[in-house]
């Protein structure tokens, strides 16, 4: 006889997450007319629109309605005939896939041969978000999550930790870093709540000052991220510009001791030019990166455009003088 899980409708109803467990069938208990519709709405999220029993009399979720019953049952479904999903079929299939009889390239990963596919997969997921791709973005997040869930399992395999030390270890630290929610500490507004955080993290690392909470920014971070990253941190302790004019004018200077630097130097004060341009663009609530990278996919949009229109007209590129080249770029931007 199969397993069967055994719940409460208003139980489903109260719990954003659930789940049942893998080859148990589902057994809906205490149900009412005035949950019935949520009841079934939820049900057909969770386990699609698949044939049930309302007390006993068969039909399908999408379609049957309620005269009275207590109790609805949807009997197990088979791993591949199911319509949906959660997150430990994931962790199943990545286990299934790393058996002895399974894939041999997810076999064959380890943390190392993988480690690219998070910043890969994270990157493609924010091309998704810029773009407003919904659809892409449901796809990219998966990725995101499977990237996690590949390292815990083989983080499993090595003995390491496994999915349910990571999801208990992500949930302390959570519930640790809100004290404004599951402590005493009062927040009203989204910047004393990014404060309670802060404080906390800070407690939690052992940080004693803002030095150390510098040098444990991860240095493999994009460097535009973690200056920004350095400065936000030097900021809560008064060591900041008042606003972005006045670190504008670190622009002006940093750019002007750049170009007047011999070539020793020129590194280091371009790098100090950079920092400064940074720091101008958090303080108007610019993320540096973002910014970057919407100005290179700008500025490859716009140059395309221009490679168009000069082979439209029968010209090449490296025929035309820069103030020619100049004019279409202006052109193409009239037009957007």
């Amino acid at each position: 006889m199969a397993d069967v899980y055994s719940v409460e409708a208003g139980s489903i109803l109260q719990n954003r997450a659930f789940s049942v467990p893998q080859g148990a069938a589902l057994e809906v208990k205490e149900i009412n007319g005035s949950i019935f519709e949520s009841i079934r709405a939820k049900l057909v999220h969770i386990a699609g629109d698949t044939v049930c029993f309302l007390d006993g009399k068969e039909g399908r979720l999408s379609e049957i309605s309620y005269a009275g019953e207590t109790q609805l049952t949807i009997p197990a479904t088979a791993f591949l005939e199911k319509e949906r999903f959660d997150f430990y079929d994931l962790i199943y299939i990545i286990h299934r896939l790393r058996d002895k009889d399974g894939c041999e390239w997810d076999k064959a990963q380890t943390h190392e041969s993988i480690r690219s596919n998070a910043v890969e997969e994270a990157l493609e997921l924010v091309e998704a978000i810029n773009h407003k791709d919904i659809p892409n973005m449901l796809e990219e997040t998966g990725d995101v999550l499977l990237q996690g869930a590949f390292h815990a399992v083989i983080a499993e395999d090595n003995g390491e930790y496994d999915v349910y030390d990571v999801l208990s270890s992500m949930c302390k630290k959570l519930i640790f870093r809100h004290p404004h929610v599951f402590g005493t500490v009062k927040a009203t507004n989204a910047e004393e709540a990014l404060a309670a955080w802060e404080a906390a993290k800070m407690k939690e690392k052992k940080q004693k000052n803002v030095t150390e909470r510098m040098t444990h920014i991860a240095g493999s971070l994009p460097q535009t991220m973690r200056a920004a990253k350095v400065q936000k941190y030097a900021a809560t302790v008064g060591f900041d510009f008042p606003n972005a004019e006045e670190s504008a004018k670190k622009v002006t200077e940093e750019l002007s001791e750049f170009l007047a630097a011999d070539e020793e130097n020129k590194e280091m004060e371009g790098g100090d030019l950079l920092f400064a341009a940074i720091n101008t663009l958090r303080l108007k609530g610019v993320n540096p990166e973002m910014a970057l990278l919407r100005s290179v996919e700008k500025f490859i949009h716009r140059f395309s455009r221009i490679e168009e229109k000069v082979t439209a007209s029968g010209g090449k590129m490296q025929d035309l003088d820069l103030a020619a080249l100049d004019a279409i770029y202006e052109e193409v931007k009239r037009e957007e």
